[in-house]
């Protein structure tokens, strides 16, 4: 299926995404562990920040509902969707790799994780392309490399997908013709996609538990 079409947004509708890794992510700092898992020591449950406990509910109105959350257009977003293709265009051209688009991909295993990468690489590679409206974040990336922020969501395709590696891309045309590409090679982080897979797992239970609060609450 092409992205963000209706039947893309059906078929991410009551999953956890890659792209909202950061909320799955989002606990506490020094504030216990994962709720589960293997620990030493005595154990802690985890607080939620804001942005979990948000996409908790973001999840289970999909559930209920059956529809896909709206998503609110941002011109931030229409620009990053308007300048990809051109992105993988000159990431094609630069490297001589052939990306192949790709629609929703769901766990092979676990049917409620998806992810959607900006396409597929050979058996082993996917990418992950950033077009920043602001030409201060494309600057920052070329001086530093791939920002931390996206960790969550290139980490969690390749949880998704099983793959070895992503080309993290961050393109602005705007620039000069020398500093419009950036790509770095980000390997995949078997402790991070643990630590990763844990916390989905979790957040995933709580989902099941408001249901049947809401369910029981309504018999």
């Amino acid at each position: 299926m092409e992205q963000n079409t209706q039947e893309w947004r059906d078929a991410r509708a009551g999953k956890i995404t890659a792209s909202r890794m950061c909320d799955v992510m989002a606990f506490t700092a020094g504030d216990g562990v994962y709720k589960s898992g293997p620990r030493k020591g005595q154990q802690k449950e985890a607080r939620s920040l804001k942005a979990r406990t948000d996409y908790i509910g973001d999840i289970v109105a999909e559930i209920l509902t059956g529809e896909p959350r709206e998503q609110i257009r941002a011109k931030t977003l229409d620009w990053g969707h308007d300048v990809e293709a051109a992105a993988r265009a000159a990431y094609e051209a630069e490297t001589g790799i052939i990306v192949v688009c790709t629609g929703f991909v769901t766990h092979p295993i676990i049917p409620y994780v998806g992810c959607s990468p900006d396409g597929l690489i050979a058996d082993c590679g996917q990418t992950q392309i950033k077009c920043p409206q602001n030409p201060a974040n494309h600057i920052e990336t070329l001086r530093n490399g791939m920002p931390e922020e996206h960790i969550p969501q290139v980490q969690g395709e390749l949880y998704v997908t099983g793959r070895d590696w992503s080309d993290f891309v961050s393109y602005d045309p705007r620039m000069p013709e020398h500093l419009r590409l950036y790509h770095q090679r980000i390997d995949r982080d078997e402790e991070y996609i643990a630590k990763l897979a844990d916390a989905c797992n979790s957040l995933w239970v709580e989902v099941m538990e408001a249901l049947k609060f809401l369910n029981e609450r309504a018999a």
